[in-house]
């Protein structure tokens, strides 16, 4: 796997999780994995590195005498129980920046990963020593990699057999800036080589569409948002190349870590529960209601956001809601989010009216998620789009209903429940406004002051299966019919080893 980020290493967004997570069940399964990932500055690891290979000449592609020819750098290892991490250093590009992501030169420093990671596959197999049946690549700072070993002839001859799995999470993230802003002309199309490394139309080449032309499959992270995305709405300007290439889309739902995502043993919890000992829970949210100074009510419902505070996660919905509510029925709110000045305002504003029923938390915080999860009765999740919608897992996990737009992985996780039937996990509204949510939390209020049915919504919620074990048996089987994909391509087409094409 070859991934701008992996935890415990760099975790900035929630690709260095599923990078993580998703290898460790993948080798429970039997696969050998190894993951490829730049050094940065802040990395810290417990146990020192190991060298690899010393001082690699990675080929810029420049061909002047203005900008280096070759960027040098090293391959260091470190290790984790049974996952091996290897990463790229270099100075000026990766340990001497303090932060992952946000240069204005990241289309570089990407590419240069990319390729070094060809490079360091090159060494290996001049030694006869490990080499993968299959690169798995993810989201647009790896697209490089995937142009570069069909039509680069240095590599190409040598890992033409080779495999690549190109995974996307988010497609409104394509490469260093907005490629639908750029005039029609201007767009790229994914014609022609990539430029050098230094050349300033490198940053115009969507390395997102790139990746998908020349990966042999492509995923994303939950089966509804790979069928989203071939529509206008959700292709993020890339719905005409998706649909060309739908024949190999695909989509696997994320999961989560359900030893570490436990109610019953998790340390940050301050009653620990299981679906047979519902009872305790409300231990959880009494300490919930004293920590954001909220009065002290089991019988009152407490709705919760944890989230980023932006109009794709669905604030706006909330904010036009929320006074609605708030004026006509008895529950409490929770918002947990990192600050936005304009969202935040708002909220404040909202707190200063309803002090008894909305409390915020604006800062960062990763020990507040769970405590919110274990002691909150709903969690809205009001999306405008989501590729995944990991916190609707986190939420089911720990006995919190969410509430959530029909869309992208939100659609794949919750399933409406019907009081009638009593089946379902949480509750689903459809359109993307303001009276929709109002609707469904007005339901979802309603459903909770009867307890014998919220009980059995509660348990179906924590029922469900989302570990990483399941999406790892997904991911084992896709790799076997990609590998069936790539070893009949090759028999059909032996001359394009030699040539390349798209």
């Amino acid at each position: 796997m070859v991934a701008s980020e992996v935890a415990p290493y760099s975790t900035v967004g929630g690709l260095s999780q599923v990078v993580y997570f998703l290898a460790n069940s993948l080798i429970k399964l039997g696969h050998d994995v190894r993951i490829f990932s730049a050094k940065y500055g802040v990395i810290q690891p417990k146990k020192p590195f190991k060298r690899v290979l010393w001082h690699i000449k990675i080929p810029t592609g420049y061909q002047g005498k203005s900008y280096p020819q070759e960027l040098i750098c090293n391959v260091v290892t470190n290790q984790i129980g049974p996952l091996k991490v290897y990463f790229l250093e270099n100075r000026e590009y990766f340990e001497l920046r303090s932060n992952v992501y946000e240069y204005t030169d990241d289309n570089i420093r990407f590419f240069l990963l990319s390729r070094g990671c060809l490079e360091w596959l090159k060494s290996q197999h001049s030694k006869k020593l490990w080499l993968p049946q299959i690169i798995h690549i993810h989201d647009w700072h790896t697209g490089y990699l995937s142009e570069d070993l069909r039509t680069n002839q240095r590599y190409l001859q040598e890992f033409y057999r080779l495999s690549t799995l190109f995974t996307v999470h988010n497609f409104h993230l394509q490469g260093r800036m907005n490629f639908q802003l750029l005039p029609k002309k201007q767009q790229d199309t994914g014609q022609g080589n990539l430029k050098h490394f230094f050349h300033d139309k490198l940053i115009q080449q969507n390395s997102l569409l790139r990746g998908i032309i020349y990966a042999d499959w492509v995923n994303t992270v939950s089966e509804t948002y790979a069928r989203e995305i071939l529509t206008q709405a959700y292709g993020e300007g890339l719905e005409k190349t998706l649909n060309r290439y739908r024949g190999k889309i695909s989509g696997i739902l994320n999961g989560i870590d359900t030893r570490e995502f436990n109610p019953l043993t998790d340390p940050l919890i301050k009653q620990n529960y299981s679906r047979s000992s519902l009872y305790l829970r409300k231990e959880n949210k009494a300490e919930l209601q004293l920590k954001f100074s909220l009065p002290v009510n089991e019988h009152i419902p407490i709705l919760a956001y944890s989230g980023r505070l932006s109009k794709q996660k669905g604030i706006d919905l909330l904010l036009e809601c929320l006074p609605k509510l708030a004026s006509e029925f008895s529950f409490q709110c929770i918002i947990l989010g990192q600050e936005n000045q304009t969202y935040g305002q708002e909220l404040q504003k909202l707190r200063d009216k309803y002090p008894d029923k909305i409390s915020l938390h604006l800062y960062s915080d990763f020990k507040l998620p769970r405590k919110i999860f274990a002691g909150a009765d709903i969690i809205l999740l009001p999306s405008l789009f989501e590729p995944c919608g990991i916190v609707a897992i986190e939420a089911l996990r720990y006995g919190a209903i969410p509430i959530v737009r029909k869309t992208g992985g939100l659609s794949d996780i919750v399933t409406d429940f019907s009081p009638e039937t009593m089946i379902g996990n949480g509750l689903v509204f459809k359109k993307p406004n303001a009276w929709a949510l109002f609707a469904a939390v007005v339901r979802g209020v309603q459903l909770y002051h009867v307890p014998h049915v919220w009980r059995k919504l509660i348990e179906n919620a924590m029922g469900g299966n989302f570990s990483w074990d399941k999406a790892a048996t997904e991911y084992g089987n896709l790799y076997q019919r990609i590998l069936r994909l790539r070893r009949q391509f090759v028999k059909d087409n032996p001359h394009l080893a030699h040539q390349p094409t798209l």
